[in-house]
């Protein structure tokens, strides 16, 4: 409950708590004045749009490092946010105090970023780290509503569509390369399992008997280390072994000497360190990849021709949601939906071919349903 105060002549203080039960006052020099400060006061915090005007002058990075703080995430998924933070959005926001951000002074940030040539993914990236830290102090009553609500990120095109290629284009491929570095790139694309996880393979989470993996982590690369963190969905999951990735991976593994090696990596560096993927990638398969002419073609589209080879055998999206480890069948469909309408021509066949052999085999014909009601 808010009281006005008489001080002194022409001083009138305003006496309240605020919802930590922390007492506050503020003085007016006219009575009037007082008493709409107190009435809009209760009437906010019966809202509970209160605004703490202490807070509202807090800077964005202290909210920022609030956030961070807060955040349960992966070491490479927070050393992204750190790198959006530190490079796109606290040159503008860091040193100023939130209530100082406007609509207005997001959409210049927006279209300065555009105007520098920045991708429209970039800018949707600096977006979707900037709102939660806003949102971050609503909730800390520094503001009222979140500047950014309405701020709208701009349109990704379709550019990174998924790209995938044909079995016989990866095996041609795969045979270019030395036969560990091919090895890999087939064991990516006919098992369909992320860069990370691959590298996390250890020889215990092979049955090659049952011919089925076990996927249970990823290794990622942060500030220059290898780290083993769970997969990104913290799930386990396990996964179909085509019979010829069986014996390459027998011989593979024999000639390492690591067959028996429960704990050993599957795929190693050279000196039989954790396999990074930067490196590889570099020196391995983007030149394999450019001399075979397939420029632009990327280590994670191996995982996409996985999928495109799956929808092609007529596999329901609920079995490769399975297999790539989505988080739903929604991801899947949301990646590879665009692929499924290709079936619909021969599952269209399919429906009239179960209707020929129907009609073929029935003795007598069927009869109407206007029949049916003259004979009822």
């Amino acid at each position: 409950m808010a009281h006005v105060q008489k001080r002194s002549p022409g001083k009138y203080r305003v006496r309240y708590r605020d919802p930590d039960n922390k007492e506050r006052s503020r003085t007016f020099k006219k009575k009037s004045d007082a008493d709409r400060f107190a009435a809009s006061v209760e009437t906010d915090m019966a809202r509970g749009t209160w605004v703490s005007p202490d807070r509202g002058r807090q800077l964005f990075s202290e909210y920022a490092a609030i956030w961070l703080s807060t955040l349960d995430c992966k070491p490479k998924t927070r050393a992204g946010y750190e790198s959006i933070l530190e490079r796109w959005i606290m040159p503008t926001f860091g040193n100023r105090p939130v209530e100082k951000i406007s609509w207005s002074t997001i959409e210049s940030f927006k279209a300065e970023m555009s105007n520098a040539g920045r991708s429209p993914q970039t800018v949707k990236n600096a977006l979707n780290v900037l709102r939660p830290i806003l949102d971050l102090a609503v909730r800390d009553c520094a503001l009222v509503v979140s500047p950014a609500r309405d701020v709208k990120s701009p349109k990704v095109t379709a550019s990174s569509v998924a790209k995938f290629e044909s079995a016989e284009t990866i095996a041609a491929l795969a045979a270019t390369m030395d036969k560990e570095s091919g090895l890999l790139v087939l064991f990516a694309a006919f098992t369909g399992l992320r860069a990370g996880e691959c590298a996390a393979l250890r020889v215990g989470d092979l049955d090659l008997l049952r011919g089925r993996l076990t996927v249970r982590q990823s290794v990622s690369e942060v500030h220059g280390k290898a780290l083993f963190t769970p997969t990104k969905n913290h799930r386990t999951r396990s996964v179909a072994l085509p019979a010829f990735l069986r014996d390459q991976l027998v011989t593979h593994l024999e000639k390492r000497g690591v067959a028996r090696d429960q704990t050993a990596l599957v795929f190693s560096s050279p000196d039989g360190s954790v396999l990074r993927h930067s490196n590889f990638y570099r020196r391995y398969f983007k030149p394999a990849v450019e001399a075979y002419g397939l420029d632009g073609f990327r280590f994670h589209d191996l995982r996409h021709t996985c999928a495109a080879m799956l929808i092609a055998d007529g596999a329901h999206p609920r079995a490769i949601m399975e297999r790539l480890g989505h988080s739903s069948i929604k991801v899947t469909l949301d990646t590879y939906g665009h692929l499924f309408p290709g079936l619909d021509e021969a599952l269209t066949d399919g429906l009239d071919t179960q209707y020929q052999k129907a009609i073929s085999v029935i003795s007598r014909p069927l009869r109407g349903l206007s029949e049916l009601r003259r004979s009822a």
